[in-house]
């Protein structure tokens, strides 16, 4: 119960992500980095990234940190039949800003195991448009938050330069989704889910070189009340997980390069989002993400620098409009992940770096830029639904569309005591 509780106030705090929902990385470390962690050892923070990376850890270690995350999301859409086509107005999401903290802690037990436990805010999503809802932006006064914290418990082992090691996965998750439509205000509470997960790592040194590689299992989630309810207030019919939303698995290889007191480093990770229930049926893709790394450390002192690329999962789907709105499905899909999850972000800029405050304590600092993306799909087959269902007649030249910007920014503080 208290592992419950203690997740539960992380995964209050997380209302957005990068990579997908996915948190860029785990810990300051990682964060100024680009996110890699597959391959390069950041002490304690690595117990979740790829725990065989914990192995570097010479003693006892903790590390905590904070994240303050700001999105900027804006939407506008007539996908509406009450409002005119071309009459929306953009309207921003004042879900604009939270805060995501995590720990860790790793002792190594012997000169070949090593072993500990992190806690931290993993993945969330999440748009705030209640106040909006008769601003004409077409938001349907959308308000979705999705949070997602993790308990990993790592254990490692290295024998001859090579580490294998297993984490056993405990998450707990939350989801709360309400709008406002022409039938009224929905009153859907938050739902919690508990998961069992997994992480398998590898990493293998030869001379300056570490390979690594991750295997992250998918856990699955279902929250009462929520999607299914919020599919069927819309009239979609092809949502089949009725409140499953599965967290991906995920699988990643990564490589670092010592030249003196340089890092280099890449890390290549899949999320197999069509794989899972619900983010499958919403017509997310699997994501391909590409991290590089920059380090140059002293014993005192260290900066970082790094790029994260992670196309979007979220895939339009054909929305035109019909005769007789056949494309309603797909249309309404289209404006759910525009105006309710809009993880569409692809690019992100970081920097970091560390100071010894004395041998044993060591303050991080890590700040992500995610500069502004935009899209538009096609909703006009959803407008011709409303259309049909106010008794009017679909039409194949009903045109409407939802549009999002989304840009992203974020500053991490953690402290990292060795003893």
């Amino acid at each position: 119960m208290k592992r419950i509780i203690l997740l539960s106030t992380i995964a209050s705090s997380v209302l957005f992500a990068t990579n997908g929902d996915l948190m860029l990385g785990d810990g300051a470390k990682s964060t100024g980095m680009g996110g890699v962690g597959i391959a390069v050892s950041h002490g304690s923070e690595s117990a979740y990234a790829n725990p065989a990376m914990i192995k570097d850890v010479k003693g006892s270690e903790f590390s905590g940190y904070v994240t303050m995350f700001q999105p900027d999301v804006g939407f506008s859409s007539d996908a509406s039949a009450m409002i005119p086509q071309g009459a929306a107005s953009a309207s921003s999401s004042a879900a604009d800003q939270s805060f995501i903290p995590g720990f860790a802690y790793v002792h190594r037990n012997n000169e070949n195991i090593v072993w500990g436990i992190s806690v931290a805010g993993t993945a969330g999503m999440g748009t705030d448009y209640n106040s909006a809802s008769k601003a004409g932006s077409g938001a349907f006064g959308m308000e979705t938050e999705l949070a997602i914290a993790k308990i990993s418990v790592p254990v490692a082992y290295t024998a001859n330069n090579l580490t294998v090691a297993v984490a056993p996965v405990l998450q707990y998750s939350t989801l709360e989704m309400n709008y406002n439509t022409p039938f009224g205000r929905s009153t859907n509470k938050s739902d919690s889910s508990v998961g069992l997960g997994m992480t398998a790592g590898l990493a293998y040194d030869v001379g300056d070189v570490t390979l690594g590689a991750v295997y992250k299992s998918k856990i699955e989630a279902n929250y009462k009340g929520n999607i299914a309810n919020a599919v069927r207030d819309f009239g979609v019919s092809s949502i089949t997980s009725g409140d499953q939303l599965d967290q991906p698995a995920e699988i990643g290889i990564g490589a670092a390069y010592k030249m003196g007191n340089n890092t280099f480093a890449v890390d290549l990770r899949r999320v197999q989002w069509a794989d899972a229930a619900g983010y499958k049926d919403f017509g997310w893709e699997d994501q391909n993400v590409v991290a590089v790394g920059y380090q140059y450390a002293t014993p005192t002192w260290a900066v970082r620098a790094g790029y994260n690329h992670g196309k979007s999962p979220i895939a339009e789907q054909d929305g035109s409009a019909t005769a007789n709105a056949q494309n309603y499905n797909n249309a309404a899909k289209n404006f759910f992940n525009l105006d309710g999850f809009p993880a569409m972000v692809e690019d992100h800029y970081t920097l970091g770096g560390d100071y010894a405050v004395s041998d044993e304590l060591a303050m991080s600092l890590a700040f992500v830029y995610t500069p502004e993306a935009t899209n538009t799909f096609n909703t006009s087959d959803m407008t011709n639904g409303q259309i049909a269902q106010g008794g009017g007649a679909p039409s194949t030249a009903t045109a409407s569309s939802a549009t999002v910007t989304h840009s992203q920014q974020a500053v991490t503080l953690g402290a990292t005591y060795k003893f």
